[in-house]
């Protein structure tokens, strides 16, 4: 399992990478990322697993599981974005408890700390072979305004390629 868990975490950092890079004048330009995916929109179907298994043409229901676990479990770090600030979890909770108690306008606060707004990218769901991967990525950039896609990228002569846009949404 430790020798898998390493090859995900090799190809995680290499198709982030790459898309961040891709992505820098796109859904990816903000100078603030989330820490947990929030500026992406999960398909509207009964069974995520299902719907990824079946884009992904996996077999395996013991890996689709460790895939789902570390999707589920996963962080951006400082590591992978080096050039982004990070906005985590915690500094969402804060935000939502300061707007209850009122005074704090959130979309003010990102104005002055993030550049466009802030954007999110979730970590790749790999086939058993890890050479399709399943990814969301979006931009929150004011109260209705972001946009976002979830793809499937293939692994081509060692460079990941957007094979397919399963789904894209704009607000």
């Amino acid at each position: 399992m430790k020798k898998l868990e390493k090859l995900d975490a090799q190809k995680t950092t290499e198709l982030i990478t790459q898309i961040l890079k891709e992505e820098s004048k796109g859904y990816l330009m903000s100078s603030c990322i989330t820490e947990k995916p929030r500026a992406v929109s999960h398909p509207m179907v009964s069974d995520f697993n299902d719907y990824v298994k079946d884009n992904l043409n996996i077999k395996d229901t013991i890996h689709l599981k460790f895939q789902s676990r570390l999707y589920k479990n996963f962080k951006i770090t400082a590591d992978l974005v080096p050039n982004k600030n990070i906005l985590t979890q915690k500094q969402f909770e804060e935000f939502e408890q300061k707007s209850e108690n009122g005074g704090f306008r959130f979309w003010d606060w990102l104005d002055t700390n993030c550049d466009n707004g802030y954007c999110s990218i979730s970590k790749p769901i790999f086939n058993e072979t890890f050479d399709l991967a399943y990814v969301q990525i979006g931009t929150v950039c004011g109260g209705l305004c972001g946009g976002g896609e979830e793809r499937i990228y293939e692994l081509v002569n060692g460079k990941w390629i957007e094979k397919e846009s399963l789904g894209s949404w704009v607000s």
